[in-house]
């Protein structure tokens, strides 16, 4: 009966990951969770989440204030809580002149390590993560990447919180692509499919503490009678 309330406990961990991958299928950045099980004692599954860092489909926009990251590394915006690391590129120009992302998250240069401030002439943004203005490169994009191995925590709204080893990208190693978004990487299908799937392994195994629960009931109620 313990094992299956931890494998219960289990399921319903996968169903809130799946659930979530879903919501997030058309926002733009979001990666994917993925649940695994850890056997506790060698019988009892436990929940752990990594997740999928993997790049998302890039989709053209055409539009010169989008940006998206063609492989590894995050842009770094300031929030009210410290600095935090995202994929979304939607960027614009905020009442300062700041070029923030959608939800007016400023995003941070290498050259005074603070937000990027801005004209209205044209905006270019050339691989590297350069930002020119009047054929002038204003700042550069910070970009960043945890160590190997590491996993990151999310937050809300598709940031992830730094972690203590930050790794600047090497203007080399970039590929930023001026005019697109990155789609989450999220398969509807797939998820739809993992969905439907742990549905019906939760219903067998909560059968089952069925099904022991009234066990229980006739060994305490009749082989327990006295004669």
């Amino acid at each position: 009966m313990d094992s299956a309330a931890s494998a219960l406990r289990y399921w319903e961990r996968k169903q809130e990951v799946v659930a979530n991958n879903l919501a997030n299928v058309s926002t733009d950045g979001f990666k994917a969770q993925r649940v695994f099980a850890r056997l506790l004692d060698g019988i009892k599954p436990v929940a752990e989440a990594t997740s999928d860092l993997s790049t998302g489909n890039l989709k053209q926009t055409g539009n010169a204030m989008d940006a998206a990251i063609d492989g590894p590394g995050f842009f770094v915006v300031q929030t009210p809580s410290g600095e935090r690391y995202t994929r979304g590129g939607s960027l614009r120009l905020d009442e300062k002149h700041q070029l923030v992302d959608g939800d007016g998250r400023p995003l941070l240069g290498v050259k005074k390590n603070g937000p990027l401030v801005l004209t209205d002439a044209p905006v270019e943004i050339t691989s590297a993560g350069d930002v020119k203005q009047n054929g002038q490169v204003v700042d550069r994009l910070r970009m960043e990447q945890a160590p190997k191995g590491a996993e990151l925590s999310r937050e809300g709204e598709s940031l992830w919180v730094p972690p203590q080893n930050r790794q600047p990208v090497a203007p080399a190693d970039r590929n930023v692509k001026q005019g697109f978004l990155e789609e989450s990487n999220v398969n509807s299908m797939t998820a739809l499919v993992d969905m439907v799937a742990v549905q019906r392994a939760y219903a067998n195994v909560q059968k089952s503490v069925v099904e022991m629960d009234q066990i229980d009931q006739t060994i305490t109620t009749q082989l327990a009678r006295p004669l």
